[in-house]
Parts: C-alpha cells; structure tokens; sequence
C-alpha cells in the first residue's frame, strides 16, 4: 500500500461518517443533540420570560436581570463541579445519564408553577431558583456525556468524534434557540413548550438504556477501608493533581474556559444588542445567532483536517486573534456604517455585515473548541476524565462569573457596543500573545546548537546539549 493511499485510509477512518457507523457512539450523538435541543429551546424561553417581567413591571438595569439567569445556571458548576466529576468517574454512567435526564425533566415542571399573577420579585427569585435546580442536573450530566464519548469511539477517531458533538452543539443552539424554539413559542405559547420538553426529556432517559453498560473503577482494598468522606476527598484530590501536573491538559482548559466565557457573555448581551445597536427586536436575535451558527458547522467540518495541516496549537491562537478582531467589527458595524453613509444606514445592510462577522466568529469558535476539547480528552484516562471534564466546568463557570456579571452591569452603564469592545481587546491580546510566544519557541529551538548530522533540534537529547554548552 503506498503512502498516499495509507494517509487517505487514516482519513476515512477518521471522517465523522465513520465515526457515525458506530451503533454506541450514534446512540450517544442522538441523546446530546436531542438534550442540547431542549436546553436552549428551555434557555430562549427563560430569557423572554425574564425580559418580559422586566418590560412588563418597568424594572431598571434589564441586562442585570437576565444575567442572573445565566449566572444561576452556571452557578452549580462553581459550587458541585468537583462532586460531579468524582460521582461520574465512580458510578455507572449509563444509569447516572438516565437519572439526570429524569430530574431535568422535574426542574421543567417547575417551570410551569411560576405563574405571573406573583409579586415581581417573587417571580424573578423564583426563575433564578428552578433554573438553578435545573442547571444542576444538566452540571452533572456535562461531565458524564464528555467521559464516555471515549469509551465509545475510537481513540483515532476522537478528533471527528469532538467535531461532530461541537456541530450538534451548534446545531442544537440554531434549532432550539433560533428556530424551533422561537416557532413553538409563537404557535404554542411558553407554557406548552414546556410540556413538550419534559416529554422529551422522559424519552431521552430511556433512549440512554440502550447504551452499552459503562464499566465502573474497581477500588483497591485500602480505598474501600477509607470513610467515605475521605475517599471523597481523595478522589477529588487525584484529580486535581492529575490536571496540574500535565501542562497540555491545564492550556486546553484554558482554552476551553475563554471560549465559553465569552460564548455566555455574549449570550447575556445578546438581546439589548440586537435591539439596541442593530435595531431589530429581541425576538430577531436569530439574525446574528443563525450565520454565527452556521459558521460553526462549517468550522467543525473542516477543522480535523485543517488542524492536521497547521497544527492543533497554532490555529487555536490564529483563531482567537481573528475572532477578537470580528468582535470588534460586529461592535461598531452600525457606527461605522452610519459613518460611511453619512446618516442612518439601511437596517438590512446593517444586519447583512453584522450577520457576516457573526458567521466567521462561528468559524473561530470551532477552532478553539473541537481542538482545546480533543486535547482534554486524550490527555486524560478514563479513571479520571470525568473528573477533569467537571474541573473544567466549574474554573471555566468561576472565572465566567465575573465578566458576565460585570459586563451586563457595565452594558447598562456605559453600552453594549464599549462593553464588546473592550472584550474583544482582551480576546484579540490573548491570541497574539499566544502566537508570539509560540513564535519565540520555535525560532529558539531552531536556534540551538545542533550536534547530529540531518537531525532537528528536538532530536538532540538533553545531555548533548548541557554537554555542548558546557564545553564550550
């Protein structure tokens, strides 16, 4: 077999056809799109109900108010994170996927209490309440569904397996938060779709049982000696040493926690953007969030291969410069567009650029994530991996609290457009210095004295090289 041949075998092998042939992981790919569908379809609802009782009752600082909503629902990250993951990695995972699925459903007829006959406060408190609750289980789940899309799927097909949940991921978010979401609320009102989401929430905890049965740690002799809240510790305490002690799996954190704290920001001043700097109703929000979308599923089609060219590193950091750059862009569009036409410029050629910078912010975020993602995956085993899935679900919703806080307080105070700008500032700078300082790297280990013939730096091991300088 030749070399050409070989690669395109590799390739075939890798394509998300192949990885979709697989029974399990297909069965695992239809309960994430089916339950990311109903979250951001419930996730569109509460962000209308919440602004609807602002408008309604005329309270002041509405972009405060709906990032309490955000926060509540990344609040249980913060404070059961570590829980989580401990409970994921010990548990069967098949049983524990079914379980949370059932109790999301429960936090959705909890939903249908709230009624608006209620004293204002009473309502928004109880909103944030239920969607905490709500957000608690879909916490526990996060980790659960990450570490066992290993146990199903291929170690080399894992790339195009990631690339895949991120398309559905994206997927879900234009079905359920731009599309059908917003269709079955105007058709059948909030309430109804309520309904249909805790029906389907019930279906998708029985679609889990079809699922392979997921092996369990066996414990050695001295844990099971442990007290239980000792071996809770320790289990706890392992996986954090296992992250910090592994510089790759502590940057693909860090990756994925700047991707999805500036996904949520923007999530939280998304509807006064669009009504007020784009000019369109809260409800139109699908205008920018469609060609964002869409610009994912693109990303996440191309990336494994484009990732194999370049290199999984260094199209991260490109990906987070450009993506700074069209933040920016999408900021000032209506400011700079007035100011090319010298008056109010035309509300559709304003949403055609807006729409544009959206679409290729889309195409970044699949840069960062299905690689930063991957990285996770293969760094750790999957004694752990749920551990170090929750790990990074609460530092990335802990360090998300501030700026989305913050910046929907600082949008009521100052706008959305500085607020957006000066985020793109930060995610402009972190891309650059990221490309600098792999730059710097390698030029330096180009540099470096080489002492065997027809072999790069990286060849020379450690002691040729103290040896070298020491000599001379």
């Amino acid at each position: 077999m030749s070399a050409t041949t070989s690669s395109e075998s590799r390739a075939g092998a890798d394509s998300i056809g192949a990885v979709l042939r697989n029974g399990a992981f297909l069965r695992l790919w239809i309960i994430q799109a089916l339950t990311q569908i109903l979250q951001n379809m419930i996730n569109f609802a509460l962000l209308l109900r919440v602004r609807d009782v602002v408008e309604v009752h005329q309270l002041p600082h509405a972009n405060t108010a709906i990032s309490l909503v955000i926060l509540s629902f990344s609040l249980p990250a913060v404070m059961f994170g570590p829980i989580a993951g401990v409970i994921a990695d010990r548990v069967n995972k098949r049983t524990l996927m079914a379980v949370l699925n059932a109790a999301r459903a429960v936090a959705v007829v909890l939903f249908l209490v709230i009624r608006p006959g209620w004293h204002v406060e009473t309502i928004l408190a109880a909103y944030y309440i239920v969607t905490f609750v709500f957000g608690l289980a879909g916490q526990f789940f996060a980790p659960v569904l990450g570490a066992t899309i290993p146990l199903v799927a291929k170690r080399n097909q894992l790339m195009s397996a990631n690339a895949l949940f991120n398309l559905t991921n994206t997927a879900a978010q234009l079905i359920g938060f731009a599309a059908v979401g917003p269709i079955l609320i105007r058709v059948l009102g909030v309430d109804m779709l309520f309904v249909v989401t805790i029906v389907l929430y019930i279906i998708a905890a029985g679609l889990v049982f079809t699922l392979p049965r997921t092996p369990v740690p066996v414990r050695a002799l001295e844990e099971i000696e442990l007290r239980p809240v000792q071996r809770f510790w320790n289990d706890m305490k392992e996986g954090l040493v296992f992250i910090l002690q592994d510089p790759t799996l502590l940057r693909a954190i860090g990756y994925l926690t700047l991707a999805s704290t500036t996904f949520l920001t923007i999530a939280t001043l998304g509807p006064d953007f669009v009504s007020s700097v784009i000019g369109l109703p809260k409800e139109d929000i699908g205008f920018i969030v469609a060609p964002a979308g869409a610009g994912i599923l693109a990303g996440v089609l191309i990336v494994p291969r484009l990732a194999r060219r370049i290199g999984r590193d260094w199209l991260i950091d490109i990906s987070l410069t450009i993506a700074g750059v069209m933040m920016a862009l999408l900021a000032v569009t209506r400011l700079t567009l007035n100011e090319l036409t010298r008056g109010e410029a035309n509300l559709w050629l304003v949403v055609a650029f807006a729409a544009t910078f959206a679409a290729i912010l889309g195409i970044c975020n699949a840069f960062v994530l299905v690689p930063a993602q991957t990285m996770l995956q293969e760094r750790s085993h999957e004694g752990v991996r749920a551990r170090v899935y929750a790990t990074f679900f609460t530092v990335s919703n802990t360090v998300a609290f501030v700026p989305i806080f913050f910046a929907a307080a600082a949008a009521d105070i100052f706008g959305v457009t500085n607020v957006l700008l000066v985020m793109a500032a930060v995610v402009v700078s972190i891309g650059f210095f990221g490309l600098f300082h792999r730059r710097r790297a390698e030029r330096m280990k180009w540099e470096r004295v080489r002492t065997r013939h027809r072999q790069g730096p990286d060849a020379i091991p450690l002691r040729d090289r103290v040896g070298h300088r020491t000599s001379s």
